[in-house]
């Protein structure tokens, strides 16, 4: 029987779990702009840009592959505010034996899909969100009988279970596990910082940004120079981008600061990492890529896969 897939706007990769086995002759994908998601606090009007665009952007290329989608945009039925009442109004038309959405990334959304299976009627699958290394379960067995939950043990411990900076002998590769002391250089005025990645807004994007223009005078931030990608393929651009001209002095000026410098040497990529446009694995190759051919040194590498595979999967 049809499934109805919910893939929320943070969840913009093929691979995700919700769509692991999904069946293009029967099933559904919803997809949709909810005026709650957008206004339970003023984002930057830059965020919801990026997000709607990269949302707009995936379901596109779904349609493309030939997935069914059904996209609801930003106020199209005013009345359907909460993820429960788009659900609702599609189950008005069709029938489906359950619900498959992604485990969601923040609380408030996972309370209110369980809550929605009571009044939907329907069983509502939640699966692992496999845009993470280490799942919830795991991190709890990990963390079960510890005196203290140590970034740097959980870190060591996912570099074994991954192999990532490890040698032959299951030692880390240079002798240590973290290079965080060679990470502290004083940054001097002559350094030639490269200028941070921007991707021109296509005519999709023009558009997101007229309606967030109109729609969200009340929210912080400018609409100006808007650059952000908002495919997967300008995400990879990106990330290219910060390995070849940023990455080799990412861990020599990991914590200087210069004024007028907001970007410095980092990497831009954790929109792109939150949305699922990236996932944590393939930056982590890319950083390993350019150590095995010289290109970044160890420093850098090992300082750039600890905010991946140590404090982001942490926290």
């Amino acid at each position: 029987m049809s499934v109805l897939r919910l893939i929320l706007g943070d969840q913009l990769n093929e691979s995700i779990s919700s769509l692991s086995d999904i069946d293009p002759q029967h099933d559904l994908i919803v997809m949709c702009e909810l005026q709650e998601e957008a206004t339970y606090v003023k984002h930057h009007v830059k965020k919801l840009v990026f997000v709607f665009s990269a949302m707009r952007h995936f379901a596109a290329s779904l349609e493309s592959k030939g997935y069914p989608v059904r996209y609801i945009k930003w106020m199209e039925h005013p009345a359907l505010n909460t993820f429960t009442e788009v659900c609702a109004d599609v189950l008005k038309s069709r029938s489906f034996s359950k619900i498959v959405v992604t485990h969601p990334g923040e609380y408030r959304v996972l309370k209110a899909l369980q809550v929605a299976e009571a009044a939907l009627g329907l069983p509502i699958e939640i699966r692992g969100d496999d845009r993470f290394l280490c799942d919830i379960e795991e991190f709890s067995n990990w963390a079960q009988g510890r005196k203290q939950l140590r970034m740097e043990y959980f870190y060591r411990d996912m570099r074994k279970k991954y192999s990532i900076l490890i040698t032959e002998k299951g030692k880390p590769v240079g002798g240590q596990w973290n290079y965080d002391a060679d990470n502290r250089h004083p940054p001097s005025d002559t350094l030639t910082i490269p200028p941070p990645s921007h991707i021109e807004p296509d005519d999709l994007t023009q558009t997101v940004i007229e309606l967030v223009g109109l729609n969200f005078k009340a929210h912080f931030g400018s609409l100006e120079n808007f650059g952000f990608a908002v495919t997967r393929q300008d995400a990879l651009k990106v990330l290219e981008q910060f390995t070849v001209e940023r990455l080799p002095c990412f861990g020599d000026y990991q914590d200087a600061m210069l004024q007028g410098e907001p970007w410095m040497y980092h990497a831009h990529i954790g929109l792109y990492l939150n949305s699922g446009l990236l996932l944590p694995q393939e930056c982590i190759n890319a950083a390993l890529a350019a150590y095995e051919s010289n290109q970044a040194p160890l420093n850098a590498v090992e300082g750039f896969i600890r905010q991946l595979l140590g404090w982001r999967e942490y926290i």
